[in-house]
């Protein structure tokens, strides 16, 4: 009988100090994302391409290439390709700001 008594007692104090976010978590349905290649990449049509894929749009070539040509490890996009597939370079801008 002692046994049963313990039992008890410790079902509800387990129960009482166990923080609802605990419980609420082990009950969702919740999908987990595994971030294991944070690979950069460009899409086009679902698809995911690599840094140098060329695409052809509205008759115009496109390579997937760094967002801005200083940063080799940044954002890709779609940039105008030249006859070679390389990128066309960003004209600089002629303004200077100061703030």
């Amino acid at each position: 009988m002692t046994y049963n008594k313990f039992s008890f007692i410790f079902i509800v104090l387990f129960s009482v100090f166990i923080p609802e976010s605990v419980l609420a978590n082990s009950k969702s349905n919740k999908t987990h994302l595994f971030l294991d290649n944070l690979t950069p990449v460009c899409w086009y049509k679902d698809a995911k391409y690599s840094e140098g894929a060329l695409i052809v749009m509205a008759d115009k070539t496109f390579v997937c290439a760094s967002k801005y040509d200083n940063q080799i490890t940044g954002e890709l996009k779609w940039r105008i390709a030249d006859e070679n597939g390389r990128p066309i370079p960003h004209k600089p801008k002629k303004t200077i700001r100061i703030n």
